[in-house]
């Protein structure tokens, strides 16, 4: 379809990339593009004026100190894939990168683009969410930051404002007695897009569970943190967990009541509830097989 005349931006820094979306009358940041150029070619997205952030050096930088780990939000998904980093501090983050798209969209979508996309199917924000991310939102103003879980509002709405960039997302450094992991199923095998994927994180400490999130992904207009089944494994040993096949039937059950899940054209929210239950399984067990490889 024809794209209405607009003018191009290349900033060089946050601050400049921040004012010009803050004087513009419809202003877009542009990192990989790989969301946003679709659907402006659809016709769902109008502008006046596309911001790159690509010559925006410090978005695309990974730092640990001794509490966090943190993400420049321009790096590709592939960055993430191949960051030695990312793959020894947080493995199941890498590994949901690693189903993203396929090897193109890789190479050039980012992990802020996705997070700021609020897509209800976005593979990034299930672990990033059970990992406890916070995420950066900088103006030329200011800079805050506030928990992903609070970010995404709904399906394809967040709380970044008109002059925000997404700079940095923050994960807290995991302990050695945690182990985490992300499964999500699609309609095929490579380039899929989620009908369903569960994410875990789990840390015992002296063989009993003391902290514990899963969060439900694709059947909601956000991620879905399971409450009730959190509340369900927190105190359970591993022996429990591990042997205790009614135990494991009652935690995927109360994941598939927390969900809530959507009917689209990829699945019916039925098919949705019963695939939350054989995915959180998976995710469970491959969270906690981690946690005994660990210790």
């Amino acid at each position: 379809m024809y794209i209405s005349d607009f003018k191009y931006h290349k900033p060089v820094s946050i601050g400049e990339a921040s004012q010009i979306l803050e004087q513009s009358e419809i202003g877009l940041p542009l990192a990989g593009g790989t969301d946003l150029l679709v659907e402006v070619k659809k016709g769902i997205r109008k502008f006046s004026d596309l911001v790159s952030l690509s010559e925006i050096p410090e978005l695309k930088i990974i730092d640990v100190d001794s509490q966090n780990i943190y993400i420049g939000a321009g790096l590709t998904h592939n960055g993430l894939v191949y960051s030695e980093i990312i793959k020894n501090k947080i493995p199941a983050f890498s590994e949901a990168a690693s189903k993203i798209g396929s090897e193109q969209v890789r190479n050039t979508g980012t992990v802020g683009g996705n997070l700021c996309t609020g897509a209800s199917c976005a593979d990034t924000a299930p672990i990033l969410m059970a990992y406890n991310a916070q995420v950066e939102l900088t103006s030329h103003k200011s800079t805050r930051t506030l928990p992903l879980r609070k970010f995404i509002i709904s399906h394809h709405k967040t709380e970044i404002k008109k002059n925000e960039i997404m700079t940095r997302i923050i994960v807290p450094i995991q302990h050695k007695s945690s182990g985490a992991s992300f499964v999500k199923f699609g309609l095929r095998e490579a380039s899929s897009i989620s009908v369903a994927s569960s994410a875990v994180m789990i840390e015992f400490i002296s063989g009993i569970c003391k902290n514990i999130n899963i969060v439900i992904g694709a059947c909601a207009p956000t991620p879905v943190i399971s409450k009730n089944a959190n509340k369900i494994i927190l105190g359970k040993t591993i022996d429990e967990l591990i042997g205790n096949s009614e135990l494991i039937e009652s935690i995927v059950i109360a994941a598939a009541n927390d969900t809530i899940p959507i009917d689209d054209i990829r699945g019916s929210a039925e098919y949705r509830r019963h695939l939350v239950r054989v995915l959180t399984k998976q995710a469970l067990a491959l969270a906690i097989e981690r946690t005994k490889i660990l210790n």
